[in-house]
C-alpha cells in the first residue's frame, strides 16, 4: 500500500515535473520568441531609422542642392537687378543732361532772338533818327534859303526906291544888290551863342568858326565877334591892350 502511494506520488510528481518543464520550455519558447521579435523589432527600428537617416540625407542634400540653387538663382537675379538699375541710372543721366542741354539751347535761342530784336530795333531807331535829322536839315536850308529870298527882294525893292528918291544916280553900280551880298547878310545874321565858361571851348570854337565861316567874317570880325560873345571869361580882356583886342589869334590863345 505504501508503495503504491510513493508510485502514485512519484507518477504525479514526475507528470508535475513533465508539466512544470512544458510550461518552462513554453515560458523559455516565448522569451525567446520575445527575444527574437524584440531582436527583429530592433532591427527593423534600426534599418527604418537608417532608412530615414538616409532619406533625411538625401532630403537635406537636395535642399541644400536647392537652396543652392535658390541661392545662385538670387544672386543671379540680384546681379542682374543691380545692371538693370546701374543701366537706368545711365538712362536717366542721359536723359537729363539732354533735357538740360535743350534747355540751355533754349535759353541761348531765346537770348539771341532778343539780341537780333534788340538790334532791330536799334537799326530801325537809327533810321527814324537819320530820316528825323535829314528832315530838319532839309527844313532849316528852306528856312534859310526863304530868308534870303526875302532879303534879297527887300534889298532890291530897296535900291528900286533910291533910285526913284534920286538918292542914288543911275549911273551908281548898286553894290548891295548881288545875290551874293543878299546871301552874306543873311549869313550875318548867324550869330554863335554867348561863351558862358561852363560849357566846353573846344566845341565853343568849333561852332563859332562855322557860324564865322558861314557869315563870311574877316578876321578882324572874328575877334570882335567873339569879344562881345564872352561871358564867363571876361578878365581875360584884362591881359589883351584894347588895340590888339582886334586880333582873333592873340583872343583864342588866351582863352585856350
Amino acid at each position: 500500500m505504501v508503495n503504491t502511494r510513493s508510485t502514485r506520488y512519484d507518477e504525479e510528481t514526475t507528470i508535475m515535473d513533465g508539466d512544470r518543464r512544458i510550461v518552462k520550455r513554453q515560458k523559455d519558447e516565448r522569451k525567446s520568441d520575445g527575444k527574437r521579435t524584440k531582436s527583429d523589432e530592433r532591427r527593423t527600428v534600426r534599418r527604418q531609422k537608417g532608412e530615414r537617416k538616409s532619406d533625411d540625407k538625401k532630403t537635406n542634400d537636395d535642399d541644400r542642392r536647392t537652396n543652392g540653387d535658390d541661392k545662385r538663382t538670387v544672386r543671379r537675379q540680384n546681379d542682374d537687378d543691380k545692371r538693370t538699375m546701374k543701366r537706368q541710372r545711365g538712362d536717366i543721366r542721359k536723359f537729363v543732361s539732354l533735357k538740360k542741354l535743350n534747355e540751355f539751347s533754349g535759353r541761348t535761342d531765346g537770348v539771341e532772338q532778343h539780341i537780333d530784336r534788340i538790334e532791330k530795333e536799334f537799326q530801325n531807331n537809327k533810321e527814324v533818327i537819320e530820316r528825323k535829322l535829314e528832315e530838319t536839315k532839309r527844313q532849316v536850308q528852306r528856312e534859310i534859303l526863304e530868308k534870303i529870298e526875302g532879303l534879297g527882294h527887300q534889298l532890291h525893292r530897296a535900291s528900286i526906291t533910291d533910285l526913284g528918291d534920286g538918292s542914288i544916280s543911275p549911273g551908281t553900280p548898286l553894290q548891295n544888290s548881288s545875290p551874293m551880298h543878299a546871301e552874306r547878310s543873311v549869313q550875318k545874321l548867324l550869330k554863335p551863342h554867348t561863351y558862358d565858361g561852363q560849357s566846353s571851348w573846344s566845341m565853343y570854337r568849333r561852332q563859332f568858326e562855322a557860324a564865322a565861316k558861314a557869315n563870311g567874317w574877316t578876321s578882324q570880325e572874328m575877334a570882335t565877334s567873339l569879344v562881345i560873345s564872352l561871358r564867363g571869361h571876361l578878365e581875360i580882356l584884362q591881359g589883351i591892350p584894347e588895340e590888339r583886342q582886334n586880333d582873333d589869334d592873340r583872343n583864342v590863345g588866351a582863352l585856350e
